[in-house]
């Protein structure tokens, strides 16, 4: 046998073998502690990579979701430094910028083959407290002495599609996200203030247009405004 048919029967098993732990993989939801999903991603990946497991972890991934929003941002003259008005004040202008929100924070979603080796191996992971559907009750029980893990519950085909986390997210168009919501008090910081007192209420966000419209007193009543959302800022 030739090596270069050799090399296509090893190939053509290494595809199947491949194929085969894709069709056992299922994914699985792991929690973390606050602000740890990163860190366990990112560790989590380095050992998986370290061990050469990734026929084993098929995919790790923190959900999120890319919103546009709109930000004051200080302008900076051709050396590097802040502008200031005739005031003092710094000159700031309206800056479009992305921003990703965790969808699911403290949760870290995991496609693998799951196996007690496997399982030991995320839950080694510093930040890690376990497997969502398993508890310290019934994580682990004895088998003939011998202490096994529990199988956590995978996802099923169902709520992997609800969630999307398989789906080809690149085409979808990012929005914009108000940081403001109905009943809101916020104080007026533009140019322009329609009212006696720039502190308001948020009566409704159009977050389309990145505007709010608020509630203040003039001339002793109650009116409306719309406003850019840049505008305002949010009152303690």
């Amino acid at each position: 046998m030739s090596n270069e048919l050799t090399a296509d029967v090893f190939d053509s098993e290494t595809a199947a073998e491949s194929d085969k732990a894709a069709a056992i993989a299922k994914w699985y939801i792991v929690h973390t502690y606050s602000g740890y999903e990163n860190k366990v991603l990112t560790t989590l990946k380095q050992k998986v990579e370290n061990i050469g497991l990734q026929d084993q972890f098929k995919d790790i991934v923190i959900p999120v979701e890319k919103v546009r929003e709109i930000v004051k941002k200080r302008v900076k003259d051709k050396d590097g430094k802040y502008k200031k008005d005739e005031d003092g004040e710094y000159i700031e202008e309206d800056t479009e910028v992305i921003t990703e929100y965790k969808l699911f924070p403290s949760y870290v979603f995991i496609k693998m083959i799951m196996t007690d080796d496997n399982q030991n191996i995320v839950r080694s992971v510093r930040g890690c407290t376990g497997f969502v559907g398993l508890n310290s009750m019934n994580a682990t029980e004895k088998i003939a002495e011998v202490t096994v893990h529990n199988s956590p519950p995978g996802l099923s085909d169902e709520e992997v599609r609800e969630l999307g986390l398989e789906a080809d997210t690149e085409e979808i168009d990012v929005g914009f996200r108000s940081k403001f919501k109905e009943g809101d008090t916020v104080r007026v910081i533009g140019a322009y203030c329609p009212f006696e007192d720039p502190v308001c209420v948020v009566e409704s966000v159009d977050e389309a247009n990145n505007s709010v419209t608020v509630i203040g007193n003039m001339f002793g009543r109650k009116i409306s405004a719309e406003l850019p959302a840049t505008d305002v800022e949010a009152v303690d």
